[in-house]
């Protein structure tokens, strides 16, 4: 089916599903189809067995994730602590039980569908079209067939199904809408002043002798990180491409192949000049501005400059200043009736009376290149580099099963591999768990070359994907252990530390203090004045309230609705260690009735998503209750 996909698909593809070849990898790992995991399972569901390579696979792969996410090395026992081992284990099982249950209840779909998720996926898209070298390439790169890819792509397909209809069965009534919009739209009036956190910085001394207790006491948070220098070797299209001359008749091959895309699309642009109608007027206003439109016609065609008549006539302010230009005019920008006369027109043509929505257009088109085919020579750089490449990434696709098998089976050294694909060994400059540069600029480099493998057992690293382009491997040359650095470098850094602690503390105490006596509205002006603050009026509504003030809104929110007359005072602590006051003088509840129907849906659309999400997982639970699952512990 896929050699019928691969034939046959053109056209209209569009890129909408780059997500499925994520869950697919996600799920199963990329080499898992082929190799069948290993003998030891890590847990059996009603008897089938989820082998330790695929679940390790997995972790390998939220690893990597999290490095790339946060930055720095994600170890093992950080991932247990984030509950990610748990996380991995229970979305394998569960994925297990959902294959079950769709293959014991019959869901399909069908081939059609198939292809065309397939099709779609952007990352198989070369100018919007399916492109099935590139499909393979992908493929192999990773270590899948299209066998294999296209099962595990029919299983993910009809999981979507059943989530997706089970999902669907949510519905948010109107007592629950009527009560989520009234707390949604309420509006509370509020002041408030914010309190530097720095405000008393100057007022306080820090010793030497307490800038050195604070470092004796801390010394691990004064370390200069561990850091190491490691050889590579890069495999990656791009340095393949680097040293690929195409000859001619591979020139020529490829300007054939691609002269589709190669060429200078319609230019069309054209001027107008608006009688702006409403569409709900009267006949005789429509043909009063007719009558206007037809006379301007005939002196535009008379001889008079369109310009000029534009910026006299033309209702249209955007354009009529620059005598009516509408600059490039592509398809799909104009309403339907304006757009079909530009493009049927010929070069300097005025034609109209044109009616749309908007009224009656007189149209002048200014400029007309017709679409041209461009040659070899005119694109020859253009078909170079795409030779070059697809040249590079058939070699990258032969060189990705021994790079990596003589990185594995010879962990010792990486000249075999290095002399098998013709690279060579290169050394990084020093740099940390959290940062580096050149090819230690990428997390999942870092991540390896601080992993035991690299840095305890002196070996080769995995084969680390950068893309689907692109593999690396390394192995440690230099390690320095992380070091405390000497009180002298970081003396100054303490003290200003502790100086501005003090001071998030004082103004904490201000604040508090400043509250403590307000008992009536008046008192809120006299304490501002008194201590020089600025007030400003909090957004009505929380939505609204800048990720800054969270803090403050999260208060003012969740304080009761205050007496007429007697405002609510209160003072909070902000993340940055400023601090705020504030005043709460009136609660508004939200008028279901008055809400927008925009606001309506995506609140229906909210709570249908949440229930469905709450049934979704529900029915998870069920399967699992009613499975056996066994896990062993001892493999995780």
């Amino acid at each position: 089916m896929l050699t019928a996909i691969r034939e046959g698909s053109k056209g209209w593809i569009s890129g909408i599903i780059i997500g499925l070849i994520v869950l697919t990898f996600a799920l199963w790992g990329i080499s898992s189809y082929l190799e069948g995991g290993g003998e030891v399972p890590v847990a059996t569901v009603n008897g089938e067995a989820i082998d330790l390579y695929t679940y390790q696979n997995e972790l390998s792969r939220q690893r990597q994730a999290l490095t790339s996410q946060f930055g720095g090395s994600v170890t093992a026992d950080m991932l247990e602590s984030l509950g990610i081992q748990q996380r991995v284990l229970d979305n394998l099982i569960d994925n297990r039980l959902l294959g079950e249950y769709t293959r014991e209840n019959n869901y399909r779909i069908s081939d059609e569908q198939l292809a065309r998720r397939i099709r779609e996926n952007e990352l198989f898209l070369t100018d919007g079209q399916f492109d099935s070298a590139l499909y393979e390439r992908l493929l192999a790169a990773n270590g899948m067939t299209p066998q294999g890819y296209e099962a595990a792509e029919r299983q993910s397909g009809i999981n979507q199904q059943l989530a997706g209809a089970i999902a669907d069965s949510a519905f948010a009534t109107e007592a629950e809408m009527a009560r989520l919009l009234t707390l949604q739209e309420q509006t509370r009036d509020a002041q408030y002043a914010v309190i530097p956190g720095d405000l008393y910085v100057e007022e306080f001394e820090v010793t030497d002798a307490e800038a050195r207790a604070r470092y004796d006491e801390n010394i691990d948070n004064y370390q200069s990180p561990a850091r190491m220098r490691v050889a590579y070797i890069d495999l990656s299209v791009d340095n393949i491409a680097a040293g690929i001359t195409p000859s001619e008749d591979e020139i020529n091959q490829t300007y054939e192949r691609i002269k589709g895309r190669l060429k200078t699309a319609e230019v069309r642009k054209a001027s107008h000049i608006l009688f702006n109608v409403s569409p709900d007027a009267d006949e005789a206003t429509r043909a009063a501005a007719m009558a206007e439109a037809e006379a301007v016609l005939a002196e535009a065609r008379a001889g008079a400059d369109f310009a000029e008549l534009a910026g006299e006539h033309s209702d249209d302010p955007g354009s009529a200043a620059n005598g009516g230009d509408l600059g490039v005019i592509n398809r799909g920008q104009m309403v339907q009736p304006f757009e079909d006369a530009v493009f049927e027109m010929t070069l300097d043509e005025i034609r109209g009376p044109v009616e749309t929505q908007f009224g009656y257009h007189l149209i002048k088109l200014t400029e007309l290149q017709g679409e041209r085919q461009q040659t070899l020579e005119q694109a020859r750089e253009e078909v170079i580099a795409e030779a070059r490449n697809a040249a590079a990434e058939a070699q990258f696709s032969d060189l990705v099963e021994p790079f990596q098998n003589l990185i594995f089976e010879q962990p010792d050294s990486l000249v075999p591999a290095a002399d098998e694909t013709g690279l060579s060994v290169q050394e990084s400059d020093w740099f940390n768990a959290d940062e580096g540069e050149g090819i230690a600029m990428e997390a999942a480099v870092r991540e390896a070359a601080f992993g035991e493998d690299v840095l305890e057992d002196n070996l080769n690293s995995q084969a680390i994907e950068l893309g689907f382009d692109r593999l690396v491997a390394l192995r440690k040359l230099e390690y320095e252990a992380a070091a405390p650095r000497p009180f002298e470098d970081v003396g100054e850094e303490i003290i200003a530390e502790i100086r501005h602690e003090r001071s998030v503390e004082k103004v904490a105490e201000t604040a508090a203090n400043a509250v403590e006596g307000l008992t009536h509205e008046a008192s809120w002006d006299i304490m501002l004045a008194k201590n020089e603050w600025r007030a400003e009026t909090l957004p009505e509504r929380r939505d609204r309230v800048p990720p800054r003030l969270g803090l403050l809104a999260e208060k003012v929110f969740a304080e009761p609705v205050p007496a007429e007359g007697q405002p609510i005072y209160g003072h909070v602590a902000l993340e940055n260690g400023d601090a705020a006051v504030y005043a709460l003088t009136g609660v508004t509840p939200g008028n279901p009735a008055s809400a927008d129907d925009a606001a309506r849906t995506r609140l229906e659309q909210q709570i249908t998503r949440r229930d469905g999400e709450t049934v979704y997982r529900d029915f998870i639970a069920w399967l699992r209750d009613n499975a056996e699952i066994v896990i062993h512990e001892e493999q995780l």
